[in-house]
């Protein structure tokens, strides 16, 4: 049931359970106090106390029903910065149980692009040997379900618990294919919980295309209690930021002689003009300044203004944990489509942790609130990218 505590205007409520609960969860289920106590250990622990809001949700999360045969499901949202990721992982940790999985919505998605392309090659050469007429594109739009199906049953292999952390959906392909998966997760006796910054209704915002994922935010909706971390402050951007672990080791430094004597202090001299690479990925050619020691230096014009993806950072990532992105212009000097990218590459770095240091015309906040930018800001999810930016040294 819904106390309508906190109502929105949208529909949905603050730290409440927005969805039909009458019908999937007949009775409200009291926390589990060992795992309530151990979130609460853990933010102790980490130098802070549960916020109202906070305290709620993990209250919610201690409730689930996980391994049970109508388990329980959690979507997460809310503002940047306001300790969904925290305290997802920080109940994940707490669980009692090894069969669990987390999982890197880009990774996983690049995973299963990867999956689609090789099942349906396979699929189509295979049916083109027959001789038959149109076979193979018949067998190759068939093999997409086959390997949706194929990746949900990997990725819920002995698992009690999925947790997808920055569920998002912008593309309209994804969208169709986070439908199957999402079809597929609810029919299986497995916990799924998710953080966004985005509500259901929010997700594939672009008018010309929301209808496609309408079915999911219904799936969404219809199984997932709905939650919204409410709250004024950014924690990111507020906080003492413990550089150290992670994306957070990285820096953002003006360019210059200091910017290259702090990353020079860092172990990162700046490349010369022979250690230029050139890094093929899926037919594509780009050059990196170097490429050297686990280090991938690159400058904007050519890991940002070139058409680059998601997909190829994450394949980069994997053999080079520390990264330079050099020369980055002021914001209104980029293309639409670059802080486009901009936005996937912080993204894809931080869910890896992997240490990003920039090097740029500007500071941190002229670069995201440039008023030359116009009414459209500087690209859609900003305000998370902020909020992740925050987390990054600041080099003056």
């Amino acid at each position: 049931m819904v106390n309508g505590r906190g109502r929105r205007a949208d529909g949905y409520d603050r730290a409440v359970d927005t969805t039909a609960t009458e019908t999937t969860d007949p009775a409200p289920i009291p926390p589990d106090d060992t795992l309530l106590s151990a979130v609460e250990s853990a933010a102790a622990d980490a130098g802070f106390t549960l916020e109202p809001e906070q305290l709620e949700v993990a209250r919610r999360l201690a409730s689930l029903r996980i391994g049970e045969d109508r388990p329980g499901h959690l979507y997460l949202w809310g503002a940047a910065g306001r300790g969904k990721t925290w305290l997802l992982d920080a109940f994940f940790e707490a669980l009692p149980t090894h069969r669990r999985r987390r999982v890197h919505f880009h990774s996983f998605f690049r995973g299963l692009h990867a999956a689609i392309h090789r099942v349906r090659t396979e699929a189509a050469d295979a049916a083109r040997a027959t001789g038959e007429p149109g076979a193979g594109s018949r067998a190759a739009a068939g093999a997409v379900t086959n390997a949706v199906e194929q990746a949900v049953d990997e990725l819920l292999d002995e698992v009690d618990v999925v947790l997808f952390d920055e569920f998002q959906v912008h593309d309209p392909g994804d969208g169709a294919l986070m439908i199957r998966l999402l079809d597929a997760l609810f029919a299986r006796q497995v916990t799924l919980l998710t953080s966004s910054n985005s509500a259901p209704q929010d997700l594939l915002p672009d008018p010309a295309h929301h209808h496609i994922f309408e079915p999911g935010i219904a799936l969404i909706e219809a199984n997932m209690q709905v939650l919204e971390l409410a709250g004024s402050t950014d924690h990111r951007r507020s906080s003492p930021v413990r550089h150290g672990d992670g994306f957070a080791r990285g820096s953002w430094s003006i360019a210059g002689e200091s910017a290259d004597a702090h990353l020079a202090a860092l172990g990162l001299h700046r490349p010369g003009p022979g250690e230029a690479t050139t890094l093929t990925i899926s037919g594509h050619t780009f050059q990196a300044a170097a490429a050297r020691d686990g280090v991938l230096w690159f400058a904007s014009a050519e890991l940002i203004e070139r058409p680059t993806s998601v997909g190829d950072y994450l394949a980069w990532a994997a053999d080079d944990g520390r990264w330079v992105l050099d020369a980055l212009p002021e914001s209104h000097a980029l293309t639409r489509e670059a802080r486009a990218r901009f936005v996937h590459l912080v993204d894809a770095l931080c869910d890896l942790g992997v240490e990003l240091h920039v090097v740029a015309a500007t500071d941190q906040e002229t670069f995201m609130t440039d008023p030359a930018l116009g009414p459209g800001g500087f690209a859609r999810d900003a305000v998370r990218t902020r909020s992740r930016l925050a987390l990054l040294r600041e080099i003056h």
